[in-house]
C-alpha cells in the first residue's frame, strides 16, 4: 500500500510540474519590441556679420567681422548681417525647409517690426540642404528711430534691442520615417552705452532618427507545444498509476474474501445464518477461527453467524451459544464493489 501512494504521489507531482511547464510557457514572449537608431540629423544657425565703419583712428579700416573687436555706435555705418541654416543628414533623403525672418526693434515694453520675408528649398537625395538670407541693418537711423520712439512715447530706455529671429520650419525623409523640423536661431544686437554687442551667433541642435523593431521568438512556439505534449502524457501516466493502484487494492480485498470463504468453507454445514445479534449475558472474544471451531465441537453447538454490510465494507460476526455465555469471532472485509 505504501508503494502504490509514493507512486500515485510522484505521478501527482509530475503532472503539477507539467501544468506549471504550461503556465511558464503561456508567459513566454512570442515577439520584442525595441527601439533602434536608423540615422541622425542635425540643425546649425550660424551668423556672420561685416560692420561698415567710419574712418576712425581706433581700427584703422573701414571694415569690422567678428572677432575683430567691439562695434561702436559712434564710427559704425551699418552692419550687414548674414543667417545660414543647415540641415544635415547622416544617410541621403529628402528635405523640405521654409525659413522665415523677422527683423524687430525693442525698447524694453515696445516693438518695432524693422523687416521680415521668407524663402524656401526642396532637395532630394542629398545629405544636406542650406538656406541663406542676409540683412543690412543701418546703425545711426535705427539708434534715431528708437529715440523718437522713446520721446513720442515718453519712454526713455538706456538700451536697446535689435532681434533677428529665423524659424525654419520643415521636414525631411531619412532611412524611410519623416520627421518635422523646428527651428529656432534668434540673433540680439543688443546697444548700450554706445556699444553695439551680438549675442547667440550659433544654434546647434541634433537628434536621433528611431525605428521600432519586432523580433520573432520561433522557439517560444515549440516550448508550449512541448508543455501540452508533457501535460497530456503526465496526465494518461497518473491515469494509469491509479488504475494499477485500484486494481492492486481490488486484488487485496478480493484475497480477504476469498480467505474468508476458504476459512467459513469446511465448517459450512455447523454455521447457521441470523438476523439478529446475540443476546448473552457474557460474551467471551476468540483471537482465531480456529478457537471458536474448538469451541463449538466442545459444546456441540451450531456456529452462528450475522453480517452486516455497510459502505465499503462487510462485517462478519461468529458465535457460539452457551446458556447465557456467546464466545464470539469477528472479521471485516471490503467487497470489490466497494472499491
Amino acid at each position: 500500500m505504501r508503494l502504490s501512494l509514493l507512486l500515485v504521489a510522484f505521478l501527482v507531482l509530475v503532472t503539477v510540474f507539467s501544468v506549471y511547464t504550461v503556465v511558464y510557457t503561456q508567459g513566454l514572449p512570442t515577439e520584442s519590441k525595441s527601439t533602434v537608431t536608423v540615422g541622425t540629423f542635425s540643425l546649425l544657425g550660424t551668423y556672420n556679420y561685416v560692420a561698415t565703419l567710419s574712418p576712425n583712428p581706433l581700427y584703422n579700416a573701414t571694415t569690422l567681422m567678428p572677432g575683430q573687436g567691439p562695434l561702436f555706435v559712434a564710427i559704425t555705418k551699418s552692419i550687414n548681417v548674414t543667417y545660414t541654416c543647415t540641415v544635415s543628414l547622416s544617410q541621403q533623403g529628402n528635405i523640405s525647409l521654409d525659413d522665415s525672418l523677422l527683423v524687430a526693434l525693442s525698447g524694453g515694453v515696445w516693438n518695432k517690426t524693422l523687416d521680415q520675408g521668407s524663402q524656401s528649398t526642396l532637395q532630394a537625395g542629398t545629405y544636406s540642404a542650406t538656406l541663406s538670407k542676409s540683412f543690412l541693418l543701418n546703425v545711426s537711423q535705427t539708434v534715431t528711430m528708437a529715440k523718437d520712439i522713446g520721446t513720442e512715447l515718453q519712454y526713455s530706455s538706456s538700451s536697446y534691442l535689435v532681434q533677428f529671429r529665423p524659424v525654419a520650419t520643415g521636414s525631411f525623409v531619412e532611412a524611410g520615417r519623416t520627421v518635422p523640423l523646428d527651428f529656432v536661431a534668434p540673433l540680439n544686437l543688443t546697444i548700450s552705452q554706445g556699444v553695439i554687442t551680438p549675442s547667440n551667433m550659433t544654434r546647434f541642435q541634433q537628434g536621433n532618427i528611431t525605428s521600432e523593431v519586432y523580433v520573432t521568438y520561433s522557439g517560444t512556439d515549440n516550448y508550449r507545444y512541448a508543455s501540452y505534449g508533457f501535460v497530456a502524457l503526465s496526465l494518461f501516466l497518473l491515469v494509469l498509476g491509479l488504475s494499477y493502484v485500484l486494481r492492486i487494492e481490488e486484488r487485496k480485498e478480493a484475497a480477504k474474501t476469498d480467505d474468508m470463504t476458504r476459512m467459513t468453507q469446511p465448517y459450512v454445514e455447523v454455521i447457521a445464518a441470523t438476523t439478529s445479534l446475540p443476546k448473552s449475558e457474557t460474551q467471551v472474544a476468540m483471537e482465531k477461527w480456529e478457537d471458536l471451531v474448538k469451541v463449538a465441537d466442545t459444546l456441540g453447538k451450531p456456529i452462528l453467524e450475522f453480517v452486516d454490510k455497510g459502505e465499503g465494507y462487510i462485517h462478519y460476526m461468529f458465535w457460539v451459544l452457551d446458556g447465557q455465555t456467546s464466545y464470539t469471532y469477528e472479521a471485516n472485509s471490503k467487497p470489490k464493489w466497494a472499491a
